[in-house]
């Protein structure tokens, strides 16, 4: 009976901002607020209001899509085998 419960499903819901997940959110404000300092044009503004739903979409296409997009960007540190094998030209 718990699971039809309205405070446990509130509870167990994932937590949103603006109606985007959090992760989402923070991505769109933060970035919004620093391509308006860096470029100082109110198009910056209207510029972040279109992105909202394209993040709105992705966040509802697959609520990871940030994460994975993070993920392939970052660098992969040589691991011992890879250096001693020749999978890398890194030498310590």
């Amino acid at each position: 009976m718990a699971e039809r419960s309205p405070l446990f499903l509130g509870l167990v819901r994932p937590p949103k901002l603006l109606g985007l997940p959090i992760m989402y959110a923070m991505v769109w404000l933060f970035g919004s607020v620093l391509l308006f300092v860096w470029v100082q044009h109110m198009a910056m503004l209207a510029l972040s209001a279109l992105l909202y739903p394209l993040l709105w979409k992705a966040a509802d296409w697959d609520p990871r899509f940030i994460d994975v997009i993070v993920t392939s960007l970052q660098e992969t540190p040589a691991t011992p085998n890879r250096r001693h094998h020749g999978g890398d030209s890194y030498a310590p």
